[in-house]
Order: C-alpha cells, then structure tokens, then sequence
C-alpha cells in the first residue's frame, strides 16, 4: 500500500463503474479505517508507527475506489443541501424533512385546488339540469 499503488488504482479503475453497492461497501470500509485511525491517534504510541501509516495507506486505497465508483451513483447532491445545511453544520435530514414538509403543503394545495373544482363542476351540473327543467 504505497502512493505508487493509490496511483496505480487510480488509473486501473479510471473508466469502470462500479455498483451501488461496491461504493456504499468502500465508503463503510473507509469509515471504519477512519474510526481506527482515531482510536489510535488517541493512544499514540511511537511503536504503533508502522501500523498507523499502514492505515493511511489502507485508507488512501479506499479513497481511490471511491473516487473510481463515483459515477456508481448518478444522482447529483442538492446545492441548497450544501448550502444551507452541510456549510451550516446542520444534520443533512433537516433537508429532508424540510422538502417533505414543502411537497406535503403543495399537495395540500393542489388537493384544495382540485376539491374546489369538483365543488365548481358539480354546482354548474346542477344549474344546467335545472335550465334544461
């Protein structure tokens, strides 16, 4: 696991797409790298060297199969989502909730809209059955 082997992954994978799931394995594989990562960082000790840059290295790997899933997953993040809630350190849920909640009052709306046409459509039937009478 040296930089020439990030490199070399780099290239390998440059035109492959991978699954979905490929790249939600590789990104839960990083995490837990990171999670070692900070565990020892927290207990450092001079000996476990070795093992900490073999964990950079591991997790540099992880990076460049992430970086060559990436067109695993087409769907573009939001710029308001980065915007108004990642830049802001705000739980990127609150987004979520928060279009739910939008979409949920334009249906409202739209319902309201639609009822009061029936409502229109129904009372016009009625006024023209009655001429016709």
């Amino acid at each position: 696991n040296s930089p020439a082997n990030s490199k070399a992954l780099m290239a390998q994978g440059a035109n492959r797409v991978g699954s979905r799931e490929e790249l939600e394995h590789e990104l839960e594989t990083s995490i837990e790298c990171l999670h070692e990562i900070g565990l020892m960082l927290e207990n450092y000790k001079t000996d476990n060297e070795a093992r900490f840059f073999g964990l950079m290295n591991k997790l540099m790997d992880h990076y460049c199969r992430v970086h060559n899933l990436r067109d695993a997953v087409p769907e573009e993040v939001p710029i308001g989502l980065i915007q108004d809630y990642i830049d802001k350190g705000l739980n990127p849920d609150l987004y979520t909730k928060r279009r739910l909640q939008d979409v949920e009052t334009l249906y409202q709306q739209c319902k309201g809209r639609g009822d009061g046409l029936r409502l229109l459509h129904d009372q016009l039937q009625r006024e023209v059955e009655q001429r016709r009478a």
